[in-house]
């Protein structure tokens, strides 16, 4: 990100509850040309910072002391709806995750990737298009069919059959980790139509969000390999 692609540096609240965390990403985020306005140490200072200096968004881990991370993000989007929020998380804590994203987040990373991801993901998140890591999504794909029965599987079958080609397209690249502007580069078209495109198909699905897309795609037996 550059001061050429935005009228203004987005302006960043830091949540975690270690301090070298809090450091090291302050620095990490001054790096893409955000500006970090402040940081919390736990989900209740958070919600009064965003309170007080209302950021456009919000890096939150996920396990937080006093307040949750769901719990903080709900209260927040509750006290500015347009806040977005990108969820933090450490591998294995899938259920917390998936609070998260009920929760409203719009975009997810593992700890221990961002350092490459945090950029594509600030991009991603405030152009509206939303940010899954790939490690954290394939991990939630793993969860989630390994719960599917086969009612589950034969619902999916059938949502995912009434997507148009371009559209189960669109939804396997999603599955795959595909950011949009590396899906319309793929299929040919501009990020605008991958947006409409995925507006499309969580209204056909049912679902909101990426990941929920990939979960759907997974279920449905046209997910990617997982390793």
């Amino acid at each position: 990100m550059t001061q050429a692609d935005i009228s203004a540096p987005v302006r960043v609240l830091i949540v975690d509850d270690d301090p070298i965390v809090r450091r090291s990403l302050t620095r990490l985020v001054a790096h893409t040309g955000a500006s970090v306005i402040g940081d919390a140490a736990d989900g209740s200072l958070a919600i009064a910072a965003v309170r007080e200096h209302r950021p456009e968004l919000v890096l939150m881990d996920v396990s937080m002391p006093v307040i949750a991370g769901p719990a903080a993000t709900e209260e927040i989007l509750r006290l500015v709806p347009g806040t977005r929020v990108i969820a933090m998380t450490s591998l294995g804590t899938e259920e917390a995750l998936t609070s998260m994203i009920s929760a409203g987040a719009q975009g997810f990373l593992v700890k221990d990737r961002v350092f490459d991801e945090i950029e594509q993901a600030i991009d991603a998140v405030m152009a509206g298009e939303g940010f899954a890591s790939p490690r954290a999504t394939a991990q939630l794909i793993r969860r989630a069919s390994a719960g599917s029965d086969d009612a589950e599987r034969r619902d999916a079958r059938e949502r995912f059959a009434a997507l148009s080609p371009r559209e189960q397209e669109v939804a396997r690249l999603v599955a795959d980790g595909s950011t949009n502007p590396q899906i319309g580069d793929r299929l040919f078209v501009s990020t605008s139509t991958v947006k409409t495109h995925l507006e499309q198909i969580q209204a056909k699905l049912g679902v909101a969000g990426r990941t929920h897309i990939a979960i759907l795609v997974d279920r449905a037996g046209h997910g990617p390999a997982l390793s």
